[in-house]
């Protein structure tokens, strides 16, 4: 091996003045580099290793709405108190489509449903909870339902028809209940007694089909739950275990066996639900992140060949970035954190944000060889030149995500948390690792000597730099940026928050179609579950508790909403289903006594005729002890937003209907992802706020002139504004996605304009000559700003190569982003820095 030639002990090099633009501790950074470049190489290759290793092996996807809650969430731990007490709630929904009421379509469905319950697999974190319970870490991880229904089972006579609830609910290891037409609970009276059996356990002939349909349409608990209104559809509803998303993943894909093994003419299967939407979303995730990130990375090689002509060119920047990209990566799995749907546009923005830097750097060393200087001296000069921007411009990204601090959600703060480690990694490789890699080159000027394409650049860069030069195109550029401002913030006003994951996926997607269909045909697949807990000490085996849930389940289907003139709420389920079905039961299933019995002894006998015949079905809806109960609300499908009135107003009703003691929780799916929505808005709004005064702060220390500072903020604030304008005219919503675009893009944006008015305000501390020091900086650094750039742009454009219209939509904006910060500060900000200086004569 050779070593490097001896380093130059010139503080200054003969390069464009001032000499203040070059930092002294950054040279000598880069020295004591160079002096151990062989030791620290080795090093770098090893942790590079080491990090792909544990990410490779150790990091996991997680899309669901709960992703972005911590433990000590409060809808968290409600939603982990309905587990504890009742199990799982979300469930898999199989859609079957054809004609219902035939006995070739029973006979079908009987062999799907057997199918389905067979299911056995071998996976490993069956019955495994995402969030460990603190109130009893003894408990089976299944919930209490199990034992419930063990100790329901005691009641009265065991020999009662019915021990299986809503019929002969049987499964394996994997799969706890299916509940179909075949096997719907069936309450009666036979000999005397009551019976809870399946609803088609005595299989009907040809001739009882039509009896049949009657009686099932007309049974508003079956339907929206197991058949559709108009006979051409019905669902299986899959219980499983708790379980990982990656087994819950495997379990998705042997339902689609099954269900494409059964599919056949007259009988379409689909399989839906909130866990094949999520695995649906991990899958796409992941596959969207290898490919994104490919692609940025391939866009961002060609864009480097061209414009250093050298392999070391281009092997320094994919260095810096792929390597921070999968330090970020491997610290999510250490630190057992999820890639969401937040998280999952890490890597491709490190790449990017990496990637600008490393441009700055090189592009000053490739000047300096230019200029005759050894490779050593170059290296020297270009780490000390930039080592000042390249560190503000890290921090001030690092603060822009570090503003997720603020956040009150989990998938928030890990974006702001890891985002943040990952860029300063970023800024670490660009100190160290890039300047190793540089030492390598002997005689190659990185395209210096062939960049006729410079002579282009530098007539566009003198253009932008003249059109504010006079005093009247000044005011010109000053008074359209206001105007760009002041119509760009009427049109933001009016953007309108719609989270709604389905629509991310193609219309012609599998996962989204299913959904769609089921919701259409059979009901909401949306959930709400309110958890009603008794007074302590007391139960809810009362007549005044059956009556308010009556008058909450007339109030809750009263609730209309535009989208849904029928009606939003599908079907409901509680324990008042089952008060009434039993008092129908006890009067030969006459249809006029279904309702709430008209004294305090009857609802008493109902539900204990009930214990005794369904102990196993009670235990789904209600506590042993009776103290505790849910009620499941099935909701058509929107936007997350649209759900709001909906809690709102079901939370208004509560207060009226419950007697005083009684505590009614909500949570569910639904009201997960209001929650996370409502939140998420009001985190983001404070992170931007934080961000922009925190980068504010750092620009006025970096500068040290504090209406400099203060300049610098304005040409990156526009960029921002314009971009939400243009959401408008585009049809973008404010999501999950969106949302984090102003906080990451006002981090990424400052960057160009840190490198422009740190060489600004060099030259003018030397000189006192405003017009020199633009020029100073937009020869210095004007070049450099639109090759990061159009890096940036290409990066995160191809972000649309992507499956997923979210990740699609947040790399366009990003793009649009960068192109109109890249504008201000070639534009707005010379114009400004000649407004607000004004036409100083150089110093004597």
């Amino acid at each position: 091996m050779t070593t490097p030639p001896a380093l130059s002990r010139k503080d200054d090099l003969p390069l464009p003045p001032p000499k203040n633009a070059s930092n002294a501790f950054f040279r000598n950074l880069a020295r004591r580099v160079l002096r151990h470049r062989f030791a620290l190489l080795a090093f770098m290759v090893v942790l590079t290793a080491a990090v792909i290793f544990i990410a490779a092996t150790r990091l996991r996807i997680d899309s669901s709405t709960e992703a972005f809650l911590s433990s000590n969430d409060n809808s968290s731990i409600v939603l982990e108190e309905l587990r504890d007490a009742f199990g799982q709630d979300t469930v898999f929904q199989i859609l079957v489509t054809g004609d219902v009421f035939s006995l070739d379509y029973l006979d079908r469905l009987r062999n799907l449903q057997q199918d389905v319950e067979a299911l056995d697999m071998d996976l490993e974190t069956l019955g495994q909870r995402r969030h460990a319970t603190d109130r009893d870490p003894e408990r089976s991880p299944l919930g209490d339902a199990d034992e419930d229904a063990a100790n329901f089972a005691d009641f009265g006579d065991s020999t009662v028809s019915g021990d299986e609830g809503w019929g002969e609910e049987a499964g394996g290891s994997i799969v706890e209940q299916v509940i179909s037409l075949i096997n719907v609970r069936k309450t009666h009276f036979q000999g005397g007694s009551m019976r809870v059996s399946g609803l088609l356990d005595q299989w009907p002939k040809a001739s009882d089909l039509p009896g049949l349909k009657k009686e099932v349409l007309a049974d508003k608990t079956l339907v929206g739950q197991v058949v559709g209104a108009d006979g051409k559809h019905s669902v299986l509803v899959v219980r499983t275990q708790f379980m990982s998303e990656a087994d819950s993943a495997r379990v998705y894909k042997a339902l689609l066996a099954i269900a494409s093994k059964h599919e056949g003419a007259n009988f379409k299967v689909e399989v839906a639900g909130s866990p094949a939407l999520f695995v649906a979303l991990n899958a796409r995730m992941m596959s969207d992140l290898a490919l994104t990130l490919g692609v940025s990375t391939f866009l961002m090689l060609i864009i480097m060949v061209y414009l250093f002509r050298h392999p070391l060119g281009v092997v320094g920047p994919l260095f810096v970035c792929l390597q921070a990209a999968a330090c970020t990566m491997a610290a999510l799995a250490l630190f057992d954190r999820p890639v969401t749907l937040v998280t999952n546009v890490l890597p491709a923005f490190l790449v990017c944000v990496g990637m600008g830097d490393s441009i700055h750097v090189q592009s000053v060393y490739r000047d300096a060889r230019k200029n005759g200087h050894s490779n050593t001296d170059a290296i020297i000069y270009a780490t000390g030149a930039t080592g000042v921007p390249i560190l503000f411009t890290s921090l001030t990204t690092a603060v822009g995500l570090l503003s997720f601090g603020f956040a009150h959600l989990q998938a928030i703060q890990d974006m702001g948390m890891f985002g943040a480690l990952g860029v300063m990694i970023a800024l670490f490789n660009s100190l160290v690792a890039l300047p190793i890699v540089l030492s390598f080159n002997t005689t190659s000027l990185f395209g210096a000597d062939k960049a006729t394409s410079h002579k282009r650049i530098d007539k566009f860069l003198g253009w932008c730099n003249n059109l504010s030069r006079k005093p009247g195109s000044r005011r010109l550029v000053l008074v359209i940026a206001a105007v760009c401002a002041l119509v760009a913030g009427l049109a933001a006003s009016t953007l309108r928050v719609y989270h709604n994951a389905l629509v991310w996926f193609p219309e012609e997607d599998i996962a989204r179609s299913s959904v769609e269909h089921l919701d259409s045909n059979v009901g909401g697949m949306a959930t709400i579950s309110l958890l009603i807990e008794a007074p302590q000490g007391q139960t809810l085996k009362h007549r005044d508790t059956m009556l308010a849930l009556e008058k909450l389940e007339h109030h809750v289907l009263a609730y209309r909403d535009p989208q849904f003139p029928g009606g939003m709420i599908t079907n409901t389920t509680s324990l008042l289903d089952v008060v009434r079905e039993s008092w129908r039961a006890a009067h030969e299933n006459d249809p006029a006594f279904y309702a709430v019995p008209n004294s305090e002894r009857g609802v008493q006998d109902m539900l204990t005729l009930f214990e005794n015949a369904g102990p196993n079905e009670l235990s789904r809806l209600a506590t042993i002890d009776m103290s505790k109960s849910v009620v499941t609300l099935r909701a058509h499908w929107v936007d997350a937003w649209s759900y709001r009135p909906l809690v709102e107003h079901i939370e208004a009703g509560v207060p009226k209907f419950f007697p005083s003691g009684v505590t009614v929780k909500t949570t569910g799916t639904v009201y997960s992802t209001v929650s996370v929505v409502d939140t998420l808005i009001g985190d983001l709004l404070r992170s931007f706020g934080a961000a922009f005064i925190v980068i504010a702060v750092f620009m006025v220390l970096l500068l040290r002139d504090l209406r400099l500072g203060l300049i610098a903020m304005v040409p990156n604030f526009l960029p921002i504004l314009m971009t939400a304008a243009y959401m408008v005219p585009a049809h973008i919503h404010v999501d999950t996605s969106t949302l984090m675009v102003a906080s990451i893009a006002i981090g990424i944006a400052v960057d160009d304009t840190i490198h422009f008015l740190h060489q600004f305000h060099a030259h003018m501390l030397a000189h006192h000559d405003v017009e020199a020091a633009i020029d100073h900086a937009f020869s210095h650094t004007g070049r450099a700003m639109i090759a990061t750039s159009v890096i940036l742009i290409a990066g995160f454009f191809a972000m649309n190569v992507g499956y997923m219209g979210n990740v699609k939509v947040f790399g366009t904006l990003i793009s649009i982003t960068v192109v109109l910060a890249l504008l201000a500060d070639l534009i707005f900000c010379p114009a400004l820095l000649r407004a607000v200086y004004g036409e100083r004569a150089p110093r004597q």
